[in-house]
Formats: C-alpha cells, sequence, structure tokens
C-alpha cells in the first residue's frame, strides 16, 4: 500500500515550513536522483524526490480544495510509464483542519483506495509560546523522519 503523511492545522501553524523541512532532510540524508520541482529556500513546493526506487511526493499548499487536489497531476505525471520510472510511494502533504481539502483527502486517499493515511496535527500556539511551537515542530520531524528512516524499495 501507498502512504500519506498529511500535516493538518490552521493557517500560519508552519506546515509548509516542516514540509520544506523534512525535503530537505530527504535531500541531505538520501542519495537523491532527480529531484523534481522540490527548492526548499523558494515558497510553496510540489515535486518529488526518487531515493532509489522510492519515490516521495511533496506537496506543501493545503489552503483549499484547489491547492490539495494539486496531489492528482502530482500522481498523474508520476506513473513512471513517462520517462522518469518513478511511481509514487509516498506522499506528504498538508490541508487544513477543516472543510473541502480534508473531506477530499479522506474520500479520495483511503484503504479502499490503497493508501495508508497518517495525520499529523500541527496546533496552534501564539508567538509568545515558544517553548510549545519548539516541543510541537520537533516532535512533528522525528515522527516524519521515524517513519522515513531507512528508505528504500527492492
Amino acid at each position: 500500500m501507498k502512504k500519506m503523511f498529511t500535516l493538518r492545522g490552521v493557517s500560519n501553524t508552519g506546515k509548509t515550513t516542516k514540509i520544506k523541512q523534512i525535503a530537505q532532510w530527504v535531500i541531505d540524508s538520501y542519495p537523491i536522483t532527480n529531484p523534481h520541482n522540490i527548492d526548499t529556500k523558494k515558497g510553496e513546493i510540489l515535486g518529488i524526490l526518487k531515493v532509489n526506487k522510492l519515490c516521495i511526493g511533496f506537496i506543501s499548499a493545503g489552503d483549499d480544495l484547489a491547492q490539495v487536489k494539486k496531489v492528482e497531476q502530482l500522481l498523474l505525471d508520476n506513473k513512471g510509464e513517462n520517462g522518469n520510472g518513478c511511481t509514487i510511494d509516498i506522499i506528504i502533504n498538508a490541508c487544513r483542519t477543516r472543510g473541502a481539502g480534508r473531506k477530499y483527502l479522506e474520500s479520495n486517499f483511503n484503504r479502499k483506495t490503497g493508501w495508508i493515511k497518517t495525520n499529523l496535527y500541527v496546533e496552534r500556539f501564539s508567538a509568545s509560546q515558544l517553548a510549545d511551537i519548539t516541543s510541537r515542530d520537533s516532535q512533528i520531524f522525528d515522527e516524519l523522519k521515524s517513519w522515513l528512516t531507512g528508505l528504500e524499495k527492492l
């Protein structure tokens, strides 16, 4: 089964930043071939990283349904039949806590459709709660790293 890790939360909680950080960690930790549309120094990311035969899709935008639905184009563009040999195995994306984007992901990416879905909730804290923000971010980053450590597909 394929896996989807969705960072869910309200606006301005750092979902995009965390997705870019995990993409950079994969780039720094594994031999990447052809990082397609992944530039963690710029705004949103929508692309893939290929680690050996494993293909990971990243979609950092998730504020509305149109952004969340970009997952369809990412999957279509990376079926492995278009010469890149990369069918997506894992998706790391973002969406809001409520709304059409969340409902879309729940309806279309589940066990019945061949996906194991894990939601990582990004709790909102005020800027003055720096210790809580740091702890939250560290826990999310560590959880994603634990799921991705030892990436290899035979």
